[in-house]
This record gives structure tokens, C-alpha cells and sequence, in this order.
């Protein structure tokens, strides 16, 4: 694959500086002469874009008057995306008659945004025009840019609507996407029943928000009808349906589902970057990310320029990349666009670095997050170097913060904040939602419960989600799938029962949920009768994922050869996920021979998986096969394949404390192996017995015993014991799936130390207390 920065067109417009004086160097540095070369002028478009928007944040309208007359002089073709812009800069400067005139000068460029900004351009300088609508429909319109910051109430819009005599195509679009947008799906598809008997014929704007809608809310089947419509009314190639579509059927990821985005993505007429990127993220969803890398390097070939959302994309495919000098070479071009501290690629980073062992890389790059997001600008911070370990320091700095952070600033950083399992800092978002005005937004209470639940605080979960006024199928999803990870199932099946006796419609992700906590505690009955009617009851045909869990349902319950019949009778060929699956059975259950049919069925799909050998080497060495376990050691070391480093990481302070096997790189390391000798002595007495099956080493017994207290959960909880007080409990995150004789350990740690310890693994959580696992044992 050739290398990023060969491919990488070195486009960049420096709109982070913050200052001034830097935004105007920018301004005056932009070269727009007319090129004959399209994807240059293209180009010099999206630079003036960038540069723009950056004025309009930032609040430099007077740079961004300088740039339009710099655009005026330029001869330039202007497209909608920078004429929306101009709309833009003009209403906020209260110049509405400007924003007016570029409207009305836009012509067959006017898209579904530029219908609405005049509107809020009158509305912004004081005064309603009466040559552009009636003042009914205007009301509206200024009404629903009211809900769209936030403030409003969806039904005293949806009163004002049903009141207006004269209904026209727009009035109607803009109804149905707000209820789109805000998760009220079906009062969306009811409004487009009710236009359709109006005698009004939708547009690609009406049928890209529900779409955009259908794919937000899971609700693939509904969107695949949509896509029907489509055809039929001849907008098929629609860019903006196109994109949409090819998003649609890319999130769906059931079977085919990558084809089929695929197909649409091959017979649209012309390709933009929103395609693109669509395009990329199902294969990145599908798991088929060198597949996603092709693409994108096509994109690159194209000149097609990538987005934030590119890079996102991309970014999280890496992790799982033989070779991770792509991903490095990746962020490198983000910095040099100017793109690595935006919200999404922050994010993605973090998943790249954490997912990749390299945890420390992923706190820098969550932190540059934090503190370009929510210390003030005021404050002149360079966000690359600043540490912020004191808690003096964090309060004074937060007094300056948030200012015009958005719900969606707050989502992405709790979401970073639980793919490193840092509780100390999504508290500390949380106080700062709650202060600037966001605790009853619907995607901040969501993301909250995926941040509470994955840095191992249940309980604060389940508070923001009894606290919330409304709730959507994601509300309920979340929910579900954290206390099914956390080992309370029963409470799991209890809450979708709940879901759906109140007439909320789960989706196919809900499902994943549901059946994963009926396998967390084997039941096998339950999980039937669920994987059955998400079909027949809600119309969700099931996907890879469903049939995952059911084959981990089998094989838990040691019902091997039932699993290979159910995987034999899939609709469809099982993918390296399922047979994965599949073969964890084998090990945990010792049947060699169905072990390496499933390795064999693993490497056809993916030849160059090392977790496959390493999973296989693990079941041989369970056996005592060292031979055979030597075999495939030779065969990884051939290939050039790497195991991935176990390893395990600890909060204390609002610092995070990476351990690996037999670490001795600690500061404190005498005192936490000293703590360790204590805790060995205690839980002996108490009965415990260290079981070597878990020491995949051709040593003396000896010797194993001393391997089994080396481990690096043992060390992380040791390091906790002598860290923090009690009654605060123990969170340990592992990137592997925790070791049995730990597992054993811990519950008796538990015992004598007085203190709940609670494991994050790479499947789930493990709440020990007084010598009990919230698993049951059942894992």
C-alpha cells in the first residue's frame, strides 16, 4: 500500500490559530486566480470555505466581508456550500439586505439550507420581509430555528404548522426534518403520509432527511422503503440521496450490506467526499478494513480532498492493521491539515492509539481534546503542551469554560473519555454539562450512560437514565447493553421488556443487546425466543452480529456441536467474527478438533490474523501440546505477526497507570510487589489455589505459581490497594480477555481487602464484592 504522504495532496488552510492577526495572513495569502485545472479550483473553493467558517466562528466578520470581496474580484465560480456561508456571515452582521441579495442571486444553486437562511437573516436584523412568505409561515420557520439552538417545544411548532392555511413543499420539509432530527421518527413519517394526501410530490430534501432520520434511529427497513421512493420518483441521482443511501446501506451492515452500498455508490453519476466517506465507514464497519484503506487511497487518486470525517473513519481502521506505521503516517497528515484536534478525528485517534496498546499516545490526544474544547480562548493555552494534573489548576481553568461548546463538543469528549475508562474526567464533563445548560440534552444523557457504563460506574448509568425525561430506542439501547456487559442480565431483560410495553420500537442494535445478556447467563430458551421475534414482531431480519451471539450463547453452554449446525444453517456464509467466536468456545471447553476446524475456516477469511494462531496456540498449550504450540509460534514468527501485548491500566489522581506482564518500570513497583506477597499469603489462607492451566509456559510448576502473581491485572489492583482509599472501589481495564486464575484471585482479594474491584476485559465487566462475581462464573 503506497504511503500516505505520496498520496496526500499538502492542501492546508491554517484555521486554528485562534488569533486575528493569523486568520487575516490566511485570508490575504489565499491565491484565487482561475485555474483551467478543475480540482484545483475546486480546491481554492473549499480553502475559502474553510476560511469562511472560521470567520464566522470566531466572530472576525469583518475578515470574512474582506474575503467575500477578495471572492467578488476573483472571477470565481461561487458553489451553494460557500454562498450558504455569505448568507451566513451577512445575517449575523445584521446586513440582511447583502444576505438577501446573494440569495436571490444563487439561482438553481439554492439548496435546502439556502431556502431557510434568508428567513433567519430578516429575523436576525429585526424585520420580516413580506415578499418572500406569508408572516404565518415565517413564524414557523423562525420557530423551528428557535428549536434548532435548543430552546423550544416541538409541539408548539407542530400547532403553529397545523394552523397555517397555505402549506407549500418547503413548510412541509422543514416539519418533517426537524422531527427527524430530533429522533421523533414516526411523527415524521406520519407528516410525509399527510403531505402525500395533500397533493404535495416530495423532493430529494424531504426524502434525504428521512433517510438521514431512518439511518440515525437504526430503523433500516423503513430506510430501505425510502430507497424504493426514490426510484420511483426518478432521484436516484440525486447527489444528496445518493449519499445518503450509500450511508443507509453501509450503517445497516447486515449481510450484503456493504455491497449493496457499494452498488449505489457505483451508479451515482458524479462522487463527492460526503460519498466517499460513506462509502469508507461501511467498509470500516463491515470489518473490512483493508478494503476501507483501497478506497481511500482511491479517493486520494480521485482528487477527491478528504474531510474530518474521512480521517475519522480511516483512523479507526487502523488499529487493527498488521501494520500501524499507516495510522501514524495518517495523523501526521491531519496535523498538517489542521484536522487532528476537530472533534471527530480527536476521537478517532484516541480509538486508533488505546485500541493499539498505546494508551499513553491516547491520553495526549484526549487531553488536546479537553482543552481545546473547554478552556477558555481567553486564556491563550497551547493545547499540545499543557498538562493538566493539578485539580487547583482544572477548577480555576473550567471557570473559563464551554463557551459556545456545543452537545455535540460534550458527546465526543464523553465518549473519549470512556474508550480510555477515565471516570475522573467524564465526571468532570458532567459537572460541566450540567453547568452550561445541557443536563436534559437527549445526546449528551445518552452519551453519559455509555461513559459511566464503560468506565465501570453502572449505578451512575442507571441514575442518568432514570433522571431523563425522554427517551429514544438509543436511550433504551445503551442502557440495555451496559447492564448485559456488567453481568446483570436479568435487569437487562427486565428494561427492554419495559422498552416495548411502553410502544418504544427497539432496532437491530437493541437486539445485539438483548442477546448478548441472555448469553452472558446462558439462557438459551430466552435467547431463542428473542432471536425469533425481532423478526417476526418488529420486521429486523438478523444480521452477523445476531447470529454472533447466538453461536456464543451455544458455545458457552458447551453446546459445540449445536453451534456448528447453527452456523452451518445460516442464510448466509458466516464471517471470521462468528468462527471466532466460535473457536473461544473451543478453548474454553478443551475440544481441539472443533478448534482448529474453526482456525481453518478463520485463516480462509483472513489469512493474516494473529489472534486466530494465538487462540489456537492457547488451546494446544491447555493440553500440554507445546510441540504443536512451538509449531504455530515458528509459523507466526515466519509470517511476521505479532501477539498483541496483554496489559492493563488504572486511574488514581486523574492519571492513568499502564502495567504489563511482570512490570517492574513503576515508580512505586517494591511496594506494589511487596503488596502483592501480602495479598498471595491472605487469600491462600483463605483456600485460594493458584490454577497453572492459565500458564501457557512449558515451566516448572514452581515457576508457574510465580507467573500467575506477574500478571497485570494482579499488579493494577495491587498498585489501587496502596493508592487509593477505602470504600472507593477498584477499576481495572484490561485490552485482553481477563485471566482465569485473576478472575479466581481477585474475588478472594475482594475477601480480604474489603474493597469492590471491578475489570473491564476486552467483553465485558466483572463486579467482584465479598468474594462474588457479578458473572456468576459464567464467562
Amino acid at each position: 500500500m503506497a504511503s500516505v504522504s505520496s498520496l496526500c495532496v499538502p492542501w492546508r488552510v491554517d484555521v486554528h490559530g485562534g488569533r486575528n492577526s493569523e486568520l487575516r495572513k490566511s485570508i490575504q495569502r489565499l491565491d484565487l486566480t482561475v485555474e483551467q485545472d478543475e480540482v484545483v479550483s475546486r480546491q481554492k473553493l473549499i480553502n475559502s470555505s474553510l476560511l469562511l467558517k472560521a470567520c464566522i466562528r470566531s466572530g472576525n466578520l469583518e475578515l470574512g466581508k474582506l474575503l467575500h470581496h477578495k471572492l467578488i474580484h476573483s472571477q470565481l465560480s461561487l458553489d451553494s456550500v460557500l454562498l450558504n456561508s455569505l448568507i451566513s456571515l451577512y445575517s449575523k452582521s445584521g446586513d440582511c439586505q447583502n444576505a438577501l441579495s446573494i440569495f436571490q442571486g444563487m439561482g438553481a444553486k439554492r439548496d435546502l439550507v439556502s431556502r431557510f437562511l434568508p428567513f433567519f437573516a430578516c429575523s436576525n436584523a429585526g424585520f420580516i420581509p413580506t415578499n418572500i412568505a406569508s408572516r404565518l409561515r415565517f413564524a414557523l420557520v423562525l420557530m423551528l430555528d428557535m428549536f434548532a439552538k435548543g430552546g423550544g417545544d416541538i409541539h408548539s411548532a407542530r400547532m403553529v404548522f397545523d394552523k397555517m392555511r397555505d402549506r407549500n413543499l418547503v413548510t412541509w420539509t422543514l416539519m418533517i426534518t426537524r422531527f427527524a432530527q430530533l429522533g421523533l421518527l414516526s411523527d415524521a413519517v406520519d407528516l410525509f403520509c399527510s403531505m402525500l394526501l395533500c397533493g404535495h410530490t416530495p423532493d430529494g430534501f424531504t426524502l434525504t432527511s428521512l433517510l438521514s432520520g431512518s439511518v440515525d434511529m437504526g430503523w433500516f427497513s423503513l430506510g430501505k422503503q425510502f430507497h424504493s421512493w426514490v426510484i420511483r420518483s426518478g432521484l436516484a441521482s440525486d447527489v444528496c440521496v445518493g449519499c445518503t443511501l450509500v450511508d443507509l446501506y453501509a450503517k445497516c451492515a447486515a449481510v450484503g450490506s456493504v455491497e449493496n452500498s457499494r452498488k449505489v455508490f457505483d451508479s451515482m453519476p458524479l462522487h463527492n467526499v460526503m460519498s466517499w466517506t460513506a462509502l469508507i465507514s461501511g467498509y470500516v464497519q463491515g470489518r473490512k478494513e483493508q478494503e476501507a484503506m483501497k478506497l481511500f487511497c482511491n479517493m486520494l487518486h480521485g482528487r477527491v480532498a478528504p474531510n474530518c470525517f474521512t480521517f475519522s473513519s480511516v483512523l479507526k481502521a487502523c488499529a487493527t492493521l498488521p501494520d500501524f506505521s499507516f495510522g501514524k503516517e495518517l495523523h501526521g497528515q491531519t496535523i498538517k491539515l489542521g484536522l487532528s484536534a476537530i472533534n471527530c478525528v480527536g476521537n478517532s485517534l484516541i480509538n486508533m492509539y488505546a485500541r493499539s496498546g498505546r494508551t499513553d499516545c491516547a491520553r495526549k490526544a484526549f487531553d488536546i481534546l479537553f482543552e481545546k474544547n473547554l478552556i477558555s480562548h481567553s486564556t491563550d493555552i497551547d493545547a499540545n503542551a499543557k498538562e493538566l494534573d493539578s485539580e487547583e489548576s482544572f477548577n480555576h481553568d473550567t471557570e473559563h469554560t464551554a463557551i459556545g461548546a456545543s452537545s455535540f463538543t460534550y458527546a465526543c469528549l464523553l465518549s473519549g473519555a470512556a474508550c480510555l475508562g477515565t471516570i475522573g474526567k467524564g465526571e468532570q464533563i458532567h459537572a460541566l454539562v450540567v453547568k452550561s445548560g445541557f443536563g436534559t440534552d437527549l445526546c449528551i444523557n445518552n452519551a453519559l450512560i455509555s461513559m459511566y457504563s464503560k468506565c465501570g460506574n453502572k449505578e451512575a448509568a442507571l441514575q442518568v437514565f432514570n433522571d431523563m425525561g425522554h427517551r429514544n430506542v438509543i436511550t433504551w439501547t445503551s442502557i440495555i447493553s451496559a447492564l448485559a456487559k456488567h453481568g446483570f442480565a436479568t435487569e437487562a431483560l427486565e428494561l427492554f421488556h419495559e422498552m416495548l410495553e411502553i410502544g418504544a420500537k427497539p432496532n437491530e442494535v437493541t437486539y445485539i443487546a438483548v442477546l448478548s445478556a441472555c448469553s452472558h447467563v446462558g439462557l438459551i430458551d430466552e435467547a431463542w425466543k428473542h432471536f425469533n421475534s425481532m423478526h417476526y414482531d418488529h420486521g429486523i431480519s438478523p444480521r452477523m452480529d445476531h447470529y454472533a451471539c447466538m453461536v456464543d450463547l451455544l458455545g458457552r453452554s458447551g453446546l459445540l456441536l449445536e453451534a456448528v449446525e447453527f452456523i452451518r444453517s445460516m442464510p448466509f456464509d458466516a464471517d471470521a467474527l462468528v468462527w471466532r467466536t466460535f473457536l473461544g468456545s473451543c478453548r474454553v471447553h478443551r475440544n481441539t478438533k472443533l478448534g482448529e476446524h474453526a482456525a481453518k475456516m478463520i485463516l480462509e477469511r483472513e489469512p493474516h490474523d494473529p489472534a486466530t494462531y494465538i487462540l489456537l496456540s492457547n488451546l494446544y498449550a491447555s493440553e500440554g501440546r507445546w510441540d504443536d504450540v512451538a509449531a504455530i509460534r515458528k509459523c507466526m514468527k515466519q509470517k511476521k505477526m505479532m501477539k498483541e501485548t496483554g496489559y492493563s491500566w488504572i486511574e488514581v489522581n486523574n492519571q492513568m497507570h499502564k502495567f504489563h506482564v511482570g512490570d517492574t518500570s513503576h515508580p512505586q513497583a517494591k511496594k506494589i510487589y511487596d503488596e502483592l506477597d501480602e495479598l498471595a499469603l491472605k487469600i491462600k489462607n483463605l483456600g485460594y489455589v493458584p490454577n497453572t492451566d492459565f500458564v501457557l509456559h512449558d515451566v516448572e510448576d514452581e515457576q508457574k505459581d510465580h507467573y500467575l502473581f506477574q500478571h497485570s491485572e494482579k499488579i493494577a489492583v495491587a498498585f489501587a490497594l496502596i493508592s487509593t482509599p477505602k470504600p472507593k472501589p477498584i477499576r481495572v481495564f484490561k485490552n485482553l480477555r481477563v485471566c482465569g486464575d485473576c478472575h479466581t484471585a481477585m474475588k478472594y482479594i475482594s475477601i480480604v481487602s474489603g474493597r469492590e474491584i471491578v475489570v473491564r476485559d476486552a467483553y465485558r465487566f466483572h463486579h467482584m464484592k465479598d468474594g462474588k462475581c457479578s458473572c456468576n462464573d459464567y464467562w
